[in-house]
């Protein structure tokens, strides 16, 4: 459960790598100590095969079944998957022979939820730094979207615990209990606190809706509901239309709070359904998204349908901002469903099972990933399989050994020694990766001091490795462009465009041809590029460059390309703008 604190300042991006080798190191512990506990226990209960498991393997074949094995690109999650796999059933065994220990995790969850929002207290009052220069509050995050939406995630687990031991209060200080009702009313204001400082809309709707859904299971639940409404039919109806309105207005607010934003997000959301549209049955894999949306946003902007205003707004991200729809793209419609059908399922069990706290947090995710990322990151992961683990486990009874049941003890224990084995097998694949995340971490820092001919060596031998990260890709052509190695640059830039929709590998190895001569496929690289951003000031700078090549001129374009620099306006005005402005005017003022 420490895994939402590992940061690791010695690897590149620690804040999130640091997060994936934590939590790989603490499975391989669990495992082990699983592995003991079950041999040497004699009253373990024997595990037995539920629907939930059942999704879950469907799911994992889906994923193993639609990835592009041969482009491979996604290692690091297919390895990171296979120990949540792992970890769900050793949960699965734990929780059918010790069920105290689902009170234990829940305990857990709250306690991370807890020091974050500590964390970022401190954050707001100046007494720690933050994860990213442009915000003051963080947590353990890179910034404060997926940290509230954390908070927000614990904050339904907080109540539950609060209402749950509501009736022990008044009890003994030696009662276990009372201290769990008072840990739930230490967090949730806390949480509350710095919750509304994080400005994410998400992450406010989240907690509002799974609270109150935790509330109203816990303490009226269905059938009083229905009772009230058939005793006061007008007072219900008036009140209906008033919380309709008082819903709307708070949409309407939190979508003119940040307009540009929420414009964006449904701009993305339209091509990512587009590009669902595309391949419906098989996806693009794990790790298909970045390239898939690059793609069909190019072909929606050449198709004429786009408005201005998306034009403006249009971004090429790296995820979703919904983890549903993300899905659709790399898993299929099946595999969406399948996805969308476990997190329902858990939702019903952990109500039948009375674990209202952790459906709350599934609940809370899943409002949270309709309008961003949670799933791309290891800690939202973790908490999502250990609440589903909660809401999923039966209530298990106490029954007289049984030789059949005595056998059934010893196939758990061999799967549970085999699956010890799986996560030993996947901590010891990932270690290399460790490895190179200190490598490229230490080449960054020649990179960002533009010793690019030093950097370019270690960078080349780290490829093997690291293909899969578009960034290094980048950051090694960068370095080969620099020391004019531009065919060699411009291979690995073919690898990165299948990676990621990032039109920045375009314009790079659009200079890279045109520096080797190869004129018209710098126009198509760059040409493809306005496709995907067409308000981008930058590609039609490199076109107005490439046009006034003595042996590339072409007058009409170059003056189409040199007035869409000038003409165009800017997100942000700045001083690269300005100069590429200047420039553009003193070739014009050449030619003429």
């Amino acid at each position: 459960m420490c895994t939402a604190f590992a940061t690791d300042a010695s690897l590149a991006n620690g804040v999130v790598t640091g997060k994936v080798h934590w939590f790989h190191l603490a499975m391989a512990v669990m495992a082990v100590c699983s592995l003991i506990t079950f041999i040497l226990t004699r009253s373990t209960t024997p595990f037995t095969f539920s629907v939930a498991d059942g999704g879950i393997s469907v799911l994992t074949a889906i994923i193993a079944i639609t990835y592009d094995w041969q482009l491979n690109p996604e290692p690091e999650k297919m390895l990171f998957g296979g120990q949540l796999v792992v970890l769900w059933f050793l949960l699965q065994f734990l929780f059918a022979g010790w069920p105290q220990l689902k009170l234990f995790f829940l305990v857990m969850v709250i306690i991370t939820g807890l020091i974050e929002a500590i964390l970022g207290i401190r954050q707001l009052h100046g007494f720690e730094g933050s994860n990213h220069s442009l915000f003051r509050l963080t947590g353990d995050f890179y910034n404060p979207g997926p940290y509230s939406g954390y908070l927000a995630m614990v904050l339904p687990v907080c109540l539950w615990m609060i209402l749950r031991f509501d009736g022990y209060k008044k009890g003994g200080w030696r009662q276990a209990e009372v201290y769990l009702h008072y840990l739930g009313w230490i967090s949730l204001p806390a949480i509350i606190v710095v919750l509304p400082a994080g400005m994410s809309r998400t992450a406010w709707i989240a907690a509002a809706v799974s609270c109150g859904w935790v509330y109203w299971i816990q303490r009226i639940g269905w059938g009083k509901t229905k009772r009230f409404i058939k005793e006061h039919q007008t007072l219900t109806t008036v009140s209906s239309f008033l919380i309709l309105l008082l819903v709307a207005g708070a949409l309407a607010g939190i979508y003119v709070l940040k307009k540009d934003s929420a414009d964006g997000r449904l701009l993305l959301w339209k091509v990512t359904t587009q590009a669902i549209m595309k391949q419906p049955c098989t996806g693009t894999g794990l790790g298909g998204f970045p390239a898939a949306y690059a793609e069909t946003q190019a072909e929606y902007f050449s198709s004429g349908k786009a408005s201005e205003t998306e034009k403006l707004v249009a971004g090429c991200p790296e995820y979703g901002f919904n983890e549903f729809l993300q899905i659709g793209v790399e898993q299929g419609v099946f595999g969406l469903m399948v996805f969308v059908l476990l997190l329902s399922y858990s939702l019903f069990r952990g109500v039948k099972n009375r674990q209202i706290g952790a459906a709350g947090g599934i609940l809370a995710l899943m409002v949270f990933s309709l309008a961003s990322y949670p799933l791309q990151l290891p800690e939202f992961w973790v908490v999502l399989v250990v609440l589903m683990g909660v809401a999923n486990a039966t209530v298990s009874t106490d029954t007289p050994p049984t030789p059949s049941r005595e056998g059934k003890k010893l196939l758990s224990v061999a799967v549970i020694g085999g699956m010890a084995v799986c996560c030993g097998w996947l901590f010891w694949q990932q270690k290399g990766y460790y490895q190179g995340y200190k490598k490229w971490n230490t080449l960054k820092m020649l990179y960002n001091s533009k010793a690019y001919e030093a950097a370019a060596d270690g960078y080349e031998k780290l490829v093997p490795l690291m293909g899969h990260k578009p960034e290094l890709l980048f950051e090694t052509a960068q370095c080969l462009s620099k020391t004019e190695r531009f065919a060699e640059a411009n291979r690995l830039l073919e690898r990165a465009m299948k990676l990621s929709g990032d039109p920045m590998i375009h314009y790079m190895a659009a200079k890279n041809e045109q520096a080797l001569g190869n004129y018209q496929k710098a126009e198509n690289l760059l040409l493809h590029a306005i496709e995907i951003l067409p308000e981008r000031i930058y590609p039609y700078y490199l076109l107005t460059k490439l046009y006034s090549e003595p042996t590339f001129f072409q007058k009409d374009k170059f003056l189409n390309a040199a007035d869409a620099v000038l003409k165009k306006e800017p997100k942000v005005e700045s001083t690269a703008i300005r100069e590429m402005r200047t420039e553009v005017k003193n070739m014009l003022n050449n030619i003429r």
